[in-house]
């Protein structure tokens, strides 16, 4: 599945982005943080809420509290179970649909800095230009089903903008970062907006708030284990829910 294609489906932050740090600067073991996010599409808006458990073992633990009750768990190789605490349900998929990386929090703790994390979508570096203080970096790839063009744009090292382009040069998705706060040695943004173009007279819009941050301490859901008596049920039925 496209990287596109693949992100519009979880209905999570799903664009890359890290501090322009080297490998390994980051000393924060574990991040949680409660998250909110709104998207709007279509005249009619949809709300989700979940806790965001990142360890920088690539682990990533969410709640999602709602409109529905579970847990995912997974990693960067796309190991994921999704599991359903009222009926003691797990959906296991292993085909990278989705992965830690998917979540912005995973990413910054990554130290994933020469390229934000885009290169493990196959995006390489084609330019670096600078103008009124600001660096953009522009990513390309010829993977087949993923958007050709990236651009990230810095402020003072930190990303405050991200544009996916079509091969026209067209944008067809673009994310804001901002509202940056301390996380340890990081700096993490606290509220991103995501605007995707999905005609050319309609687009959705996606905002989602990072609060409560902690680091370094310790929550039961670092730990979490779906049940070994928990019931496989195929990805259709869980998606039907």
């Amino acid at each position: 599945m496209g990287l596109a294609l693949k992100h519009s489906h979880i209905l999570v932050i799903l664009t890359a982005a890290a501090l322009l740090l080297p490998a390994g600067a980051s000393a924060q073991r574990r991040i949680m943080a409660d998250v909110e996010v709104k998207q709007a599409a279509a005249g009619k808006v949809a709300t989700v809420t979940k806790r965001v458990h990142c360890s920088n073992d690539g682990r990533a633990v969410i709640h999602f509290l709602k409109p529905q009750d579970y847990i995912v768990v997974t990693n960067v190789k796309g190991e994921t179970r999704m599991y359903i605490p009222s009926t003691n349900e797990v959906m296991v998929d292993n085909s990278s649909i989705m992965t830690s990386q998917d979540e912005l929090i995973s990413v910054f703790m990554s130290g994933r800095a020469e390229d934000l994390g885009l290169g493990m979508y196959g995006y390489r570096l084609q330019s670096t230009t600078r103008e009124d203080g600001l660096v953009k970096k522009t990513y390309v790839t010829d993977k087949p089903g993923d958007i050709p063009k990236v651009e990230i744009v810095y402020d003072n090292y930190l990303p405050i903008y991200c544009g996916y382009l079509d091969a026209s040069g067209k944008t067809v998705s673009k994310t804001y970062y901002s509202n940056y706060v301390p996380a340890g040695r990081m700096m993490l943004p606290t509220r991103t907006t995501s605007i995707t173009y999905t005609s050319p007279k309609d687009s959705s819009v996606m905002r989602t708030i990072y609060s409560g941050i902690r680091v370094d301490e310790d929550d039961p859901l670092f730990h979490f284990e779906i049940p070994a008596n928990a019931k496989t049920v195929p990805i259709d039925k869980f998606q039907g829910r």
